[in-house]
């Protein structure tokens, strides 16, 4: 392959990918606005809105520059160049590329999804279209989330067989590897929950009186 194509192919994968990473931070905080601005009344979740616990401090505090999500955007445009590197110009292996670049991107576009989702709320919300509240427990967000990334694992893995793509395939891991790590989340936000529930109900057991009869 001619390097200098490369080159350039590498550097518009680079911006599309901090393009896509980037937004993704920024339609969080959009929507964290919008939710702590109108919609709180008829929706609440517990818990912090982001689901990734490394910025979630950032995210509750509505804070547009996240040093947190800039180091981690940086490592993961020069991992990408170094892989880049490794696999097409050295090794003249692109496949292991396409794999993790359709991991990372396709994992993205199924969060920006979810993000077009939530804000599509705002208007409905505004609109009158929600009644009442609703109140949503940590663990049923965490399971509702793994649940809708297995589901696009299995798209994606589906899309993979069919087109033979190595970038479908890695869309298929990085959103089975995501869902995993959601379900881990949500056993361990539901135990805490019953937890917390069988101490309130111990807490508010009428205690037992004992003593000697004269």
């Amino acid at each position: 392959m001619d390097r200098n194509s490369s080159i350039q192919n590498i550097w518009l994968i680079l911006v599309i990918w901090s393009v896509i990473y980037v937004t993704d931070y920024y339609l969080t905080i959009t929507f964290a606005k919008k939710h702590k601005a109108h919609l709180y009344k008829h929706l609440r979740f517990e818990g912090s809105l982001e689901l990734t616990p490394q910025f979630q401090k950032d995210v509750d505090a509505l804070r547009r520059v996240s040093p947190q999500f800039v180091m981690r955007w940086l490592i993961s445009v020069v991992g990408l160049y170094a892989i880049w590197w490794l696999s097409v110009v050295s090794l003249k292996q692109p496949e292991f590329f396409y794999f993790l670049i359709g991991a990372l991107v396709l994992r993205e576009a199924t969060v920006h999804l979810r993000h077009i989702r939530n804000l599509a709320i705002f208007p409905i919300a505004k609109a009158g279209g929600l009644k009442g509240q609703i109140e949503q427990a940590r663990w049923s967000t965490l399971k509702l989330s793994a649940v809708e990334l297995f589901s696009f694992a299995g798209t994606y893995l589906i899309l993979a067989i069919f087109l033979l793509s190595w970038f479908m395939l890695g869309g298929a891991f990085g959103c089975l590897v995501a869902g995993i790590q959601h379900w881990r989340m949500y056993k361990k936000a539901l135990a805490l929950s019953k937890t917390s529930q069988e101490g309130i109900q111990t807490s508010d057991a009428p205690m037992e009186l004992t003593g000697e009869r004269t």
